[in-house]
């Protein structure tokens, strides 16, 4: 599964869950509100009637766990500024990697260390499964 197939997915998912949709397939990637917009991030949700804010940063099949991590820590600076729930949209691959107890337990880690537990999560866009850490 591509990066793209899984951005579509994505966008698909946010707009049908009531989200307005910022993102890499419409209007370019969303910078992380840090006031230097350098960390960008490929989608944003906000639902207005609702006040529900969402990030989702997407990688595609073969991406190798540095990538993985690097987008997960890019999710969780863009939650840091901006608040709001964050999820790594991945494919079915991707998403047993980053679930492996090892790699599971690191990023329950950060999340607790910075405060996101229970509101950042791994997305296996293939099952439409979310694992809340």
């Amino acid at each position: 599964m591509t990066e793209q197939e899984v951005n579509e997915k994505v966008k698909e998912w946010l707009l049908a869950n009531g989200f307005r949709y910022k993102g890499v397939l419409r209007d370019g990637d969303v910078p992380a509100p840090d006031g230097y917009r350098r960390v960008r991030i490929d989608h944003q949700g906000y639902d207005d009637a609702n006040l529900r804010l969402i990030w989702v940063e997407a990688k595609g099949s073969n991406t190798p766990l540095s990538e993985l991590l690097e987008g997960f820590i890019r999710l969780a600076y863009a939650m840091w500024h901006g608040g709001g729930n964050g999820l790594l949209a991945v494919p079915s691959e991707e998403a047993q990697i980053l679930l492996d107890e090892t790699v599971r337990s690191f990023l329950s880690g950060i999340a607790s260390a910075l405060s996101l537990k229970g509101n950042i999560g791994i997305w296996d866009v293939e099952k439409g499964e979310i694992v809340w850490l």
